[in-house]
């Protein structure tokens, strides 16, 4: 008889989590309490526009095509890969080809400029190189694991030299120089839900991955990666239950555990749990958490069908006139500020999104998490904002323009995901140790018990959370083969 796992959680993490233990001839059920699977990667239609409704760019697409095969899925390099508008009336676009990119920067800064960001994307490939493959592969937290890698070995005399000591923001300043390529740096702070200002200068290595290793779009929309792991489960035996939320997990002296859902009680030789890590310590293992770890940011999110031609491409940032303030009010989770404004058209790379002379925008603005304390005003005040940040760039912009909408809140992702204070990618990432304060991928008490997705390692975002399945595949098979 195969061992039993069962994973909970149908996002990124748990959709990888459960087709890598199929794979390793383990009988698989997913449980995932919404009606559709694949989490905060989600896509919305409203009349004729399609909108990816979550994440909205993929990096480290060889992740994808590992997991799935090549051929299931089509890449397209977005390029210029994001335009940039400053409180001051300053654009700068960024591009992966590197001619183009000097020649942007030595019109709009100086010859400078060019060699200043040159050195920065050399330094945050040094970053990568000397960090990612340790944090991407290995789980970190567990000693044992990782002294048998000739991985671990082979990086280890790097590790003191990842610049964890300094802040991005700190680190950008000195490299860069110029304030708007600083602020641009800074802005990689939130592909991990962090503050620049507070978050140690390796995570500039994000910054390679956009530049260097490239920003993609996946024809057909970002659901279809989804689309494409549901028919990878199906094929591979996976029984997937949909609309099936885990209650509880009765905790055994030792495997197997049982999982109460609303149908009945599961039995699980290992329960892989991919879901918010603060919500499943309390809510599914029944912990007293003595104190709350300090979340990330959460979103603000408008969907909209907008009638026109903007001048804007596929990503677009909007900095807000203060960088350190917005920051710094998120972080004391105050509303009162100038918020920056993302703006992605995915209808720029696949133009069947949206009717023909009008534009989907997927509208973020970073915001504190709340959770269900955010109140319609709230929302209210920010798209007002919002609106007047994006008539500084497109003059002929308003609300007579926005032909459909929706609005996703922090207390929608709470709701949805079961995310604390609908934050978007978990704890708060702060201090040289931030990497490591993420919770293990392997429950530290309970035999059996392992955790993937964007709130535990290696962090956020969609390849991390598809890793993070994979690394907690691997601990579960390795504990079963002792």
């Amino acid at each position: 008889m195969p061992r039993k796992i069962v994973v909970i959680g149908g996002g990124i993490a748990g959709l990888s989590a459960a087709l890598s233990a199929a794979r390793r001839g383990f009988a698989v059920t997913l449980l995932e309490k919404n009606a559709f699977l694949g989490g905060k990667l989600h896509e919305r239609r409203i009349g004729p526009y399609r909108f990816d409704a979550g994440p909205s760019l993929i990096t480290f697409t060889h992740f994808f095509e590992a997991a799935l095969g090549a051929e299931k899925l089509t890449f397209l390099k977005v390029e210029p890969h994001t335009h940039y508008f400053f409180a001051d009336g300053l654009s700068l676009t960024l591009f992966h080809e590197a001619e183009r990119q000097a020649e942007e920067l030595r019109t709009k800064l100086g010859a400078q400029a060019v060699q200043n960001w040159s050195r920065y994307l050399a330094y945050a490939k040094r970053l990568y190189e000397r960090a990612a493959p340790v944090f991407l592969e290995l789980p970190i937290h567990h000693l044992r694991t990782l002294v048998k890698s000739p991985l671990f070995w082979k990086h280890l005399p790097y590790l003191p030299l990842i610049d964890g000591y300094r802040s991005m923001h700190a680190a950008a300043e000195k490299i860069l120089a110029y304030p708007p390529l600083v602020q641009i740096a800074d802005r990689y702070a939130t592909f991990v839900g962090g503050n620049p200002y507070r978050l140690p200068a390796t995570f500039h290595l994000i910054s390679w991955v956009e530049n260097g290793l490239g920003n993609h779009h996946v024809k057909g929309g970002l659901y279809q990666i989804v689309r494409a792991f549901e028919q990878a489960l199906r094929a591979a035996g996976v029984t997937i239950y949909t609309e099936t939320p885990a209650l509880r997990i009765q905790v055994q002296k030792a495997p197997p555990h049982l999982v109460e859902t609303p149908q009945g009680p599961l039995e699980a030789d290992a329960l892989i749990i991919a879901t918010d890590h603060t919500y499943a310590q309390q809510n599914l293992l029944g912990r007293k958490l003595q104190r709350l770890p300090k979340q990330s940011l959460s979103g603000l999110v408008f969907l909209w069908g907008v009638r026109g031609s903007s001048p804007f491409g596929h990503h677009n940032i909007l900095f807000s006139s203060n960088y350190a303030e917005e920051f710094q009010a998120i972080q004391e989770g105050r509303l009162d500020y100038d918020p920056t404004v993302y703006v992605c058209i995915s209808a720029r790379t696949d133009p069947a999104d949206a009717p023909q002379g009008c534009e989907n925008w997927f509208v973020l603005l970073n915001v504190p998490p709340l959770g269900d304390r955010w109140k319609a005003e709230d929302t209210a005040n920010f798209r007002e904002r919002a609106i007047q940040r994006i008539r500084k760039v497109w003059p002929e912009f308003g609300p007579e323009r926005i032909e459909v909408e929706e609005v996703i809140t922090p207390a929608h992702w709470a709701a949805l995901h079961n995310s604390t204070g609908g934050s978007l990618y978990g704890m708060a990432p702060e201090g040289i140790w931030a990497a490591f304060r993420r919770p293990a991928n392997r429950d530290p008490l309970i035999r059996g018990i392992y955790y993937a997705g964007g709130t535990v390692h290696p962090g956020g975002g969609l390849p991390l959370s598809l890793r993070s399945g994979e690394i907690a595949v691997r601990l579960a098979e390795q504990d079963f083969s002792t």
